[in-house]
């Protein structure tokens, strides 16, 4: 099984599918309006600790994926909260021998839709089409997360 997972300030979106993309579990945690303060992240950083230690222990996962992170206004308070939350799940991933894969947004685009540019509709309706899905993920970042396990699930290394 592949896990995907997008860390972020207001939302924490996750995928695990199968190797015949059968999806096994999905959803969001952290989901928000507004930026938690400093600590809401620590808690945050908790429940997030909690919850990916019970998934990996309940599933059998051989790989996890996260998008290559950058920021382009950059904010000291969102890195740190977002690089501690990929330090926590690394962490973990390595405590179970499971395999860590990266991929820019761009690398992402270009997989699933063969331009690197690509709109997110356009993704999204390959994404539908791959899963064979009826309707459009509630956010573009399950779109995403759905696309970085299949090509997580494709890729040999």
């Amino acid at each position: 099984m592949i896990l995907w997972i997008d860390p972020g300030v207001r939302k924490l979106w996750y995928a695990l599918i199968k190797a015949d993309l059968s999806i096994v579990d999905s959803g969001i945690l952290l989901l928000e309006k507004k930026s938690p303060t400093r600590m809401d992240q620590f808690e945050r950083m908790m429940e997030i600790q909690k919850y990916f230690t019970t998934l990996l222990k309940k599933y059998a996962i051989k790989t996890m994926c996260m998008e290559k992170l950058f920021f382009t206004k950059f904010n000291q308070n969102n890195a740190e909260f977002v690089y501690g939350i990929r330090a926590i799940l690394i962490t973990l991933c390595m405590q179970y021998n499971i395999a860590i894969k990266e991929f820019t947004p761009i690398e992402l685009k270009k997989f699933i839709t063969g331009n690197g540019k690509a709109e997110k509709k356009l993704v999204q309706n390959c994404i539908m089409k791959i899963y064979n899905l009826k309707e459009f993920p509630e956010f573009n970042d399950a779109a995403d997360a759905l696309a970085l396990a299949y090509i997580a699930s494709k890729m040999k290394n």
